[in-house]
C-alpha cells in the first residue's frame, strides 16, 4: 500500500473493541470511571448520543480481521473505492483506488472477515483541482510519480464474486476505463441495490447511512471508504442480505428518447438521469428499474408524451452488465 492510509484518532473510550490489539487500553479503573459517568448522562437526557469511531478504519488493523466464526462455505467479494480529479469520464482519471477483499458466507448471507486492504495512488498528469485535493486531503506532491499496479489490482480481484461499490455507476466506467481485462466481473451497488428506505434510513450517503447506525469516520479516502461500507454491511446485515439479492436479479434500462423539455421535471422525479450523448447512444433520459416493473414504465411514459414507450429503448442486464458508462 502507497499513502497515509489512516488518521490520527481520538481514544479508545472503553478499550472494548473487537481487535484489541490494536486499541491501546486504559486502566481498568478510569474506563469504570468514564462508563459509569456516560451512562449517567445518557440516561438523564435525550439530547446527547454516544458515536464510535468504525474499528476497522483505525491504524494498526490486523489481518484477517473476523467479524464472525466461518461457516465453511466463504467465497470472496471486494469492496472497491475511487478518488478522481473530477466527475467527467471524459477529461478525468483515477488519482486514488481502494480495495478490501472480504470473505462472506453466501448460506448465512453475512460477512465473515476482512481478508486484505490495498490503496494505491496515481499520478493523473495534470494539476489536481483544489476543490479534489480540500475533498480528498489528496495533493499534488501525494500522486507524483505514483503508479498503480496493475498485478496488484489483478490479485485482489481474482475469483472475486462480486465487487460492491456505494456508487458503481460512478466507480465502474471510471475503473474499467483505466484497468482493462475485468470487463466480465460482476458489480453491486450499494447505494442504489439496496431499499435503505425499507430500513429505515432516509440519506443514503455512505457517512450518513453509519451516522445512523452509531458510527463515524474520516471520508473521501479510497480504502478507508470501501473498509466504512464493509463495516456498515457488517452491522446492518439484513442490508448485506438484500444487496445479494438484488444483485442476482436481472434488471432493465430505460431510454426515454425522445421526450419534450417539458417532461424533464416528471421524469427527474421519477429518478431519470440525462445522457448527453457525447458517448454512446443519442441524448435521452435513462433510469435502472427492476424486470417485474417494465409494465408500469411503460404506462408512466405513455401518458407522459405520446408514444413515448414506443420510443423508449428497454435492454436487459445481469450484474456483469450493470453499471457501465452508457
Amino acid at each position: 500500500m502507497n499513502g497515509d492510509l489512516f488518521f490520527l484518532r481520538q481514544p479508545d473510550l472503553f478499550g472494548t473493541a473487537d481487535s484489541g490489539s490494536f486499541v491501546k487500553k486504559e486502566p481498568a479503573d478510569e474506563i469504570q470511571s468514564l462508563r459509569k459517568r456516560l451512562n449517567k448522562l445518557l440516561a438523564k437526557t435525550d439530547d446527547f448520543r454516544l458515536l464510535e469511531r468504525i474499528p476497522v478504519t483505525r491504524s494498526g488493523l490486523n489481518l484477517p480481521y473476523r467479524f464472525r466464526n466461518a461457516t465453511g462455505d466463504e467465497i470472496s467479494i471486494v469492496f472497491l473505492d475511487t478518488e478522481t480529479t473530477g466527475l467527467s469520464l471524459d477529461t478525468d482519471v483515477i488519482i486514488e483506488l481502494g480495495l478490501v477483499r472480504a470473505s462472506f458466507s453466501p448460506s448465512k448471507k453475512q460477512l465473515v472477515s476482512i481478508d486484505r486492504i490495498a490503496s494505491a495512488y496515481e499520478d493523473p498528469g495534470m494539476p489536481i483541482p483544489p476543490f479534489i485535493t480540500e475533498l480528498t486531503g489528496i495533493t499534488n506532491e501525494k500522486v507524483s510519480g505514483q503508479h498503480i499496479d496493475e498485478t496488484m489490482v489483478s490479485d485482489c480481484l481474482k475469483d472475486a464474486f462480486l465487487i460492491v461499490a456505494h456508487n458503481a455507476s460512478f466507480d465502474r466506467p471510471f475503473f474499467e476505463k483505466r484497468f482493462k481485462g475485468f470487463e466480465e466481473k460482476k458489480w453491486a451497488c450499494s447505494l442504489a441495490g439496496i431499499d435503505w428506505r425499507r430500513f429505515g434510513f432516509k440519506n443514503l450517503k455512505l457517512e450518513d447511512l453509519l451516522l445512523k447506525s452509531g458510527y463515524f469516520y474520516e471520508a473521501h479516502r479510497a480504502s478507508i471508504d470501501c473498509l466504512a461500507l464493509a463495516w456498515l454491511l457488517h452491522v446492518q446485515n439484513h442490508a448485506f442480505a438484500d444487496l445479494l439479492a438484488q444483485a442476482g436479479k436481472k434488471t432493465v434500462t430505460v431510454r426515454a428518447f425522445g421526450a419534450p423539455f417539458e417532461a424533464k421535471d416528471a421524469l427527474k422525479t421519477r429518478g431519470y438521469r440525462w445522457h448527453d450523448g457525447t458517448t454512446g447512444p443519442n441524448r435521452h433520459w435513462w433510469k435502472e428499474i427492476a424486470e417485474e416493473e417494465v409494465a408500469d414504465e411503460k404506462n408512466f411514459l405513455d401518458d407522459l408524451y405520446p408514444h413515448g414507450s414506443d420510443r423508449a429503448g428497454f435492454s436487459v442486464k445481469t450484474a456483469a452488465e450493470r453499471f457501465k458508462s452508457p
